[in-house]
């Protein structure tokens, strides 16, 4: 009787082990927003490009440039459709629920600058980064 038990508990253990997806990440999306371009490199003078997505429905997360990710975004809605973001090394404008135009001023100094855009749609995270070169 035990030897029968063992082989049951076994069984299901083993039966249990090959259910499993270990591929499988909880709370992980695919991408439902499919960015034309993660990365793009600028040279020093000014710069824009579009950006287009597949999914409609995203939102800013966050803005950084050189790593500091203290650039403040509360007081705009990015979930709307259209909206406009600017300082006085970038612009970030949704012009429509597709389009992402990003400008970026002449980099006047020797050292390469990077903007990274986090874009979020539900508990799918992505981001958008430029390179502008230094002067």
């Amino acid at each position: 009787m035990r030897k029968k038990l063992m082989y049951v508990v076994i069984s299901i253990l083993f039966l249990g082990l090959l259910s499993c997806d270990k591929n499988t990440n909880e709370g992980a999306w695919e991408d439902n927003i499919k960015l034309s371009h993660k990365e793009i490199n600028f040279t020093a003078e000014s710069n824009t490009v579009l950006i287009t997505t597949e999914g409609n429905w995203w939102w800013i997360n966050g803005i950084a440039l050189n790593d500091d990710w203290s650039y403040d975004i509360s007081e705009i809605d990015t979930t709307q459709d259209k909206f406009l973001i600017e300082d006085t090394a970038f612009t970030i404008e949704r012009r429509n629920t597709n389009e992402i135009h990003i400008a970026m001023t002449e980099n006047q100094t020797s050292s390469a600058r990077t903007l990274t855009i986090g874009v979020q749609a539900g508990n799918y995270f992505d981001s958008i980064k430029i390179i502008q070169s230094g002067n």
